[in-house]
């Protein structure tokens, strides 16, 4: 069974940082600022571990942690390795800390794994020079209509998603 590890990311003045890095993350744009810094640093993790010392690997953003990046261990004898390698990268002066621990990603199994990972390397895309913002072949909005067609989610149901998408923002207006 792979053993996982949880870089766990604090950010310093998490509610203003985080409306900031919202901003600078919109789809179908180039990321930029804080949000860009921070998906270079989270590359530059796992650059700097694969493929030696991890295979998958995904973030998510959360309450607490602010942030977590799981990196699944080739082998977990490799675990001071690993997290000797982490603590040399340099970290965002917005990053107040990075606390590395183990995690049990494995029960959220390969399926899922496999997606949070490819939707990982997407967000690395993103910040690179190859990314064409509205670019047919690389829209987000046309790999969600993508995810939802293998699904035989029907164009009802995909409109249905993204409306629901824009209920916070909606909300958010009227305030």
């Amino acid at each position: 069974m792979p053993q996982w590890l949880h870089v766990n990311i604090y950010f310093k003045s998490c509610p203003k940082t985080m409306a900031e890095m919202a901003g600078q993350a919109l789809p179908e744009t180039k990321p930029k600022g804080f949000y860009k810094r921070l998906i270079l640093y989270l590359k530059n993790v796992v650059g700097a571990l694969s493929p030696q010392l991890i295979n998958r690997y995904f973030y998510f953003f959360e309450p607490q942690p602010h942030l977590f990046l799981a990196l699944e261990m080739r082998n977990k004898n490799k675990i001071n390795l690993i997290k000797k390698m982490i603590k040399q990268i340099n970290k965002p002066s917005f990053i107040e800390s990075a606390i590395i621990e183990p995690s049990n990603d494995e029960d959220n199994g390969n399926a899922a794994i496999d997606f949070f990972h490819a939707a990982t390397k997407f967000s690395f895309f993103r910040i690179s020079k190859q990314y064409k913002p509205i670019y047919t072949n690389n829209n987000e909005t046309k790999m969600i209509h993508c995810f939802c067609n293998q699904l035989f989610v029907n164009h009802k149901n995909e409109i249905n998603f993204y409306l629901n998408r824009l209920k916070p923002f909606i909300k958010r207006r009227k305030n």
